[in-house]
């Protein structure tokens, strides 16, 4: 089983994309993120030079669509925001274990590792 260090955090690799374009992470029962090395997607810098991702995109685990308000309002106050067409809970693809998944940008890796670390959002 591969591991990542991500902000501190030793992660399980879930998937790694044929080309080698993305790495999805379980971090925690909650919380996955899936890491870039070349940003070909163009998504927001966040490097974060344990795993050496130049960027990331972090998917909570939520139980219903109001528990994912709740996590949106949270990780907005620190600069994590969602696209409009993703702003909903939807069914889970990353995150086993749970039902519905939303899908957060901009974050850092240590509000992240931050989050992993309490076991509570």
């Amino acid at each position: 089983m591969e591991k990542v260090n991500f902000a501190g955090i030793e992660g399980e690799v879930l998937e790694t994309s044929p080309h080698g374009s993305y790495v999805v992470v379980k971090l925690s029962d909650r919380i996955t993120i899936v890491g870039t090395t070349n940003n070909q997607f163009n998504w927001q810098e966040m490097p974060d030079a344990s795993s050496g991702f130049d960027s990331f995109i972090t998917y909570i685990g939520v139980r219903s669509k109001a528990d994912g308000e709740k996590v949106k309002g949270i990780v907005s106050q620190v600069g994590g925001y969602t696209y409009a067409k993703e702003s909903e809970a939807r069914k889970s693809k990353r995150i086993q274990g749970f039902l519905l998944e939303i899908k957060i940008r901009g974050l850092t890796p240590e509000f992240v590792a931050d989050v992993v670390k309490l076991k509570k959002m």
